[in-house]
């Protein structure tokens, strides 16, 4: 997916997607005490729908293998979360022997499928807990707020899932469901469009700017390789909060370090390095 390279006395990473590029990576000099903004990705670092977007794939390639007990195996899980649906599938289908000329097929089977699932749960069809928010985000966003630092939510999901999922992780955690008015901004994979998604770091630098804070005061939060990969090209600091399905991914570029206890550990960390 990416390679890192020394170049004339610097590192590039070239990232290997369905659009090529070759970005440079800097080591961030981030001014800790005066922290501006910290980034969170929404999927596995904000909120567990990790389950409700596998059943979704599941259920797709299912349908495509024509096997209504197709089950993943261990070894695909690194290759099947927190990239881009694009990148999942042309890592599914040819795996599984199926022939990837009908990618955008595929995706639309995908979608139908996650998208019902999502209005079944935000009409009341399916009352079973497939959103969740992760342990101690209120706490943690709580605590943020409280120190006047800038809080904005990154995505490669659609504005559209990002409108149904995040209502229901606010009510979980009993802040009622408007999410907008509490982050000071919300950008979805919308506004970049799906083949420059995460590990390309432009949804990451557009929230840097719609917060206004630059690079040197930023944290991002992620749970994944390609989104660790695109908030250092954005310039920032990253540190690294493995979910279950991700903890076999790459995370030697989240500078700040690997929190697999979750938030709570990267709030003690935060704690020490503002002072």
């Amino acid at each position: 997916m990416w390679e890192i390279r020394e170049r004339d006395g610097s590192r590039e990473m070239f990232i290997d997607t369905p659009v090529p590029m070759t970005y440079a990576l800097r080591e961030p000099e981030t001014d800790w005490p005066h922290l501006g903004a910290i980034m969170m990705d929404m999927d596995g670092s904000s909120t567990d729908t990790e389950k409700l977007v596998l059943e979704a794939m599941r259920q797709m390639m299912a349908d495509a293998l024509g096997d209504p007990g197709f089950r993943f195996k261990d070894e695909d899980y690194p290759h099947i979360i927190g990239d881009s649906t694009t990148n999942h599938l042309r890592w599914l289908l040819p795996h599984y022997g199926i022939p990837v000329d009908d990618l955008l097929g595929h995706m639309a089977n995908y979608y139908a499928s996650y998208h019902q699932t999502l209005r079944d749960i935000r009409d009341g069809k399916i009352t079973e807990h497939l959103i969740e928010p992760m342990p101690h985000l209120r706490g943690f966003l709580e605590w943020a707020k409280g120190r006047r630092i800038r809080v904005g939510l990154v995505t490669s999901s659609l504005q559209c899932e990002v409108d149904i999922v995040m209502p229901e992780v606010f009510r979980g955690m009993g802040l009622g469901p408007n999410h907008n008015a509490f982050y000071d901004g919300v950008i979805a994979a919308d506004a970049v469009g799906e083949p420059f998604l995460k590990p390309h770091p432009n949804l990451y630098i557009l929230m840097r700017e719609t917060l206004g804070v630059p690079p040197e005061r930023c944290l991002v939060i992620e749970d994944s390789t390609a989104g660790i990969a695109a908030g250092r090209l954005a310039g920032c600091a990253v540190a690294a909060v493995p979910h279950p399905h991700t903890r076999a991914h790459r995370f030697e570029l989240a500078n700040v370090g690997v929190f697999p206890g979750g938030l709570v550990e990267v709030e003690a960390r935060l704690r020490e390095l503002m002072g």
